[in-house]
Order: C-alpha cells, then structure tokens, then sequence
C-alpha cells in the first residue's frame, strides 16, 4: 500500500484509479474545507475518517514538515511497469524518455508537463534517474495518475524495442542541426531528454534518428535546466 497526501494528488488518484483507495483521512480541524474529498470518498463508497492532529500524523506516517493540505489516502500503488511491458505503446503516438534525470524536482516537473500535454508514457531508468518517490508525485501534483510510467534498466536497448514498434527517437541537444519548429516529427515519436550539463550519453546518442534543438542560447549559457527544456518541447510538438 501506499500514502497519498496534498489535494491535487489525492484528486488525481480519485479520478484516475479509485477502485485503488483503500482509506481517506481528512484532518478534523479542517472539516470544511475538505467537504470536496468526504464527497469523493462517499460517491465511490468510502467512509472518510476525520481524524485530530496527532492521529492524523499517526494513520498517514506524515510529518508535520509535509506539505498535506489535511488529506490523506491510503492506496494500491500504481501498477509497476518494466520494459518487457512496452508492448503496451503500440499505439501511442508520443513517449518521453528521461536520460539520467536524477533531481527530483526536476522529475517531478518533467511529470507533470508531460501529464498536461497528454504524453502517451515516460521512460525513466532505475538507479539513474530520480525515483518517483511519493515527494516526487505530490509535487508533480496528481501527474503521476495521468501518464504511464515506465521503469526500465537501459535505455538504448528500450529505445531500440520502440523503433522496432514503428517509432522515430528525437534527442534534444544543444548541438541538434535543426530547432524543434523546423522539425517535421514522426506521427510515432520519442523524445529524449538528457541531464543538464551531461547531456545525452553516448550509448543514447547512438540509437537517435535525428537530434533536435531549441531555438536561443548564447555562449556561455547554450543549454536549459531539464524541466524547463521538456516544457519547451512538449509545448512545441502540441502545436504540430
């Protein structure tokens, strides 16, 4: 099981998957401005818990140092998916994929973008990328709910499999010959996105079809942080 907390995550989960919630706990001394989710709970035949301050801490395992808003579930994790799963995007037309994003803020941003402008899935890699860590999906504001998260162990081999599916791979890249408006995209495409500095590794760099970039930099400030670059780009593909 896991906890949920913070109003837009909890109404993220309500929507996308409440056959999952097991239990919802809304702090007491703020009954009234919670009615939204006693109503939620009700409509899908759950019995909210108003609970004091220190039994709600004690039922959620929060601390008072997190952000909860007052509202809390307990869940069913989200269903895990690996790379032998991504037989499931045979007919998705734009997957992300994250090249060791490791700073969580920037995940969570990353997540949450992609959730606005309705990307099919993301790919992230274990022990390089930041985890979607339960911090992670509340500051990613319920976007976690909306977009299929894929856990795999290489990327290149990943990548590799998506082509086979029909899939073009785009790498973002300072050094991309043209900017993402002068780019015609595949009706079946992969955006891949590196770390700030790093950049794409040479192993990722290897499975591209064409390396892309946003239009701006200067010398000496050529690149953008990883979230704001994603944002970028997926607002740019939104409009083709």
């Amino acid at each position: 099981m896991e906890t949920v907390f913070g109003k837009h995550s909890v109404k993220a989960v309500f929507l996308a998957r409440p056959q999952d919630i097991k239990k919802v706990w809304l702090l007491a001394s703020q009954k009234e401005n919670l009615q939204e989710f006693a109503d939620l709970a009700h409509a899908h035949q759950l019995t909210p818990e108003y609970l004091p301050w220190p039994k709600f801490l004690k039922a959620s395992q929060l601390t008072q140092a997190e952000k909860h808003q007052g509202v809390c579930i307990l869940a069913r994790p989200r269903e895990e998916l690996i790379e032998n799963d991504l037989e499931q995007l045979a007919d998705a037309r734009l997957v992300l994929a994250l090249d060791t994003i490791s700073n969580p803020q920037n995940l969570a941003s990353i997540i949450r973008t992609a959730a606005f402008f309705k990307i099919d899935a993301i790919l992230t890699i274990k022990n390089r990328n930041a985890a979607v860590t339960p911090e992670v999906t509340r500051i990613a504001v319920g976007g976690a709910e909306f977009v299929k998260i894929f856990h795999i162990t290489n990327l290149a081999r990943s990548l590799k499999t998506l082509k086979k599916m029909g899939f073009w791979v785009y790498g973002m890249d300072e050094a991309g010959e043209k900017t993402m408006a002068e780019t015609e995209f595949d009706d079946k495409t992969v955006l891949v996105i590196g770390a700030e500095g790093q950049g794409l590794r040479q192993n990722t760099r290897d499975k591209l079809d064409f390396m892309v970039r946003i239009a701006g930099g200067r010398e000496g400030l050529e690149s953008l942080n990883a979230a704001i670059a994603t944002s970028i780009a997926l607002y740019e593909l939104n409009r083709k």
